[in-house]
C-alpha cells in the first residue's frame, strides 16, 4: 500500500485506505450514515471483491492492479434536475487522467452514461450514488473502477481492456489515484462556478459515437433502429435522430449494437 499524493485542495487530502473491502461505494455510504466526513475524502482498496456498477452489475478488478475508489462530495449547489452534470464531471476527469497515455488520443472515449473506451473496449466504469435533499443533493458518492495493471479477464466479460494491454507499460496506481483527484478537483469546481456550457462542450467532444450513424436497439421492444447520437439531454436522457424524428433515452433503455 501506498499514500495517495495529489496537489489538489480538497479532493484526496483526507483518504482511507482499506486492505479489503467488498465495496468502496458501500462503505462510503456507511461513512455517511454515521457521520459527515469532510468533502474530497477517498476511500480506496487494493481488493474490492464485490464491486458495483450500473443498475446491479458487477465490477471485477485483480487485487493490486487497478484503481478501485470512492469520493465523497456536497454539492448542495446543484438542482436535481442538474445531476446528471456530476457524470460528466467525472467521466470527463477520467478521460483526462488517461488521454496522456493514450496516444493517438482519439482512441479514448466516454460511452454514455457512464463507461471509458479504447476503441472498442472498455477500460473504465463509474458509480454515482447521489441522496438528496428537498430539490437539492445532499450528498454523493463518486466510485470509479479503472483498469491499469491488469492483464487477464474473465471471459464472461465483453470486451474489457487496460492501460497495461495498450500501451504495453505498466503504471503505478497509487500515483495515478493522485492524479485524479487532482483532475476530478477541476472539473468539480467547474461545476460548481456554472461552467455548464463548457462541460457541455468538452463532454459531446469525446462521447463515443457521436455523430455517427449507427444501428441501435430498443430494450424494451428488442427492435432495431438506425440513429445518429446528437447530443445529451439536460436530465441525461441520450438524443438520437432517426430519418423521421429525435429519440430519447434512459440508461438501459437502448443498446449500442
Amino acid at each position: 500500500m501506498k499514500l495517495i499524493s495529489s496537489n489538489s485542495l480538497f479532493i484526496g487530502k483526507v483518504a482511507n485506505y482499506l486492505a479489503s473491502v467488498d465495496s468502496t461505494n458501500v462503505f462510503a455510504n456507511n461513512l455517511l450514515s454515521k457521520s459527515t466526513p469532510i468533502e474530497g475524502t477517498v476511500i480506496y482498496t487494493d481488493n474490492q471483491y464485490a464491486g458495483r456498477g450500473q443498475i446491479g452489475s458487477k465490477w471485477e478488478s485483480t487485487i493490486g492492479k487497478n484503481i478501485t475508489l470512492s469520493i465523497i462530495l456536497y454539492p448542495k449547489f446543484l438542482p436535481i434536475q442538474a445531476q446528471f452534470k456530476l457524470n460528466q464531471v467525472v467521466a470527463l476527469s477520467v478521460y483526462d487522467l488517461l488521454e496522456s497515455f493514450i496516444f493517438p488520443v482519439d482512441q479514448l472515449s466516454v460511452k454514455w452514461p457512464n463507461d471509458i473506451y479504447i476503441n472498442d473496449k472498455k477500460i473504465g466504469g463509474i458509480l454515482i450514488e447521489n441522496k438528496l435533499k428537498g430539490s437539492l443533493l445532499a450528498s454523493t458518492i463518486v466510485g470509479v473502477g479503472l483498469n491499469i495493471n491488469q492483464s487477464d479477464f474473465s471471459p464472461s466479460l465483453p470486451n474489457p481492456t487496460s492501460l497495461l494491454l495498450e500501451t504495453e507499460m505498466e503504471q503505478d496506481i497509487y500515483d495515478m489515484m493522485g492524479s485524479f483527484c487532482e483532475h476530478l478537483e477541476r472539473r468539480y469546481l467547474q461545476l460548481k462556478a456554472g461552467q455548464y456550457k463548457t462541460l457541455d462542450q468538452d463532454y459531446l467532444k469525446v462521447l463515443y459515437g457521436y455523430q455517427e450513424w449507427r444501428t441501435y436497439k430498443k430494450a424494451d421492444t428488442e427492435t432495431t433502429f438506425k440513429g445518429k447520437m446528437i447530443g445529451i439531454s439536460a436530465e441525461g436522457k441520450l438524443q438520437i435522430q432517426t430519418t423521421h424524428q429525435i429519440l430519447e433515452f434512459y440508461f438501459k433503455e437502448v443498446v449500442f449494437c
